[in-house]
């Protein structure tokens, strides 16, 4: 069985494959973990970030209060505008989306945070989307 983590990634995932506006700008790009910077070819990208989770009780009903951390990642001409763009997608795919999970049950989920920045190496514009999902445990 699928911890509500897991299940949650896996929900995350598939909703940004199915989802035309994100798939027209990344393609298949969504990783676990941070593209190879040398392959110019991955980029723009999605990839999986830091995740925490506290745990909820609510009415007698054990549950958890996940925070995932979705990275949007473009290389296009040295500028953060389309990482920006990316970010703003992936917000639009997934806050207050109905997504379902495998195993647990899904209460409510909803972006929390999305900021962009430069990174340090100048050529890459980094969009982070802070995902909070409120999960019954089953």
């Amino acid at each position: 069985m699928a911890t509500p983590s897991e299940d949650l990634q896996k929900a995350v995932f598939e909703a940004l494959l199915a989802d035309a506006a994100v798939a027209a700008v990344v393609g298949g790009n969504i990783f676990d973990q941070h593209p190879d910077p040398s392959n110019d070819a991955l980029y723009p990208a999605i990839t999986f970030g830091p995740a925490d989770f506290v745990p909820e009780e609510m009415d007698c009903i054990d549950g958890r209060a996940d925070t995932l951390q979705i990275d949007a990642w473009a290389r296009e001409g040295k500028r953060l505008r389309p990482a920006k763009a990316l970010a703003d997608k992936v917000y639009a795919a997934l806050h207050r989306a109905p997504l379902n999970l495998e195993t647990h049950a899904l209460a409510e989920i909803a972006i929390s945070g999305v900021r962009s920045f430069m990174d340090p190496d100048g050529l890459t514009g980094h969009g982070i989307v802070t995902i909070t999902a409120l999960i019954e445990e089953r």
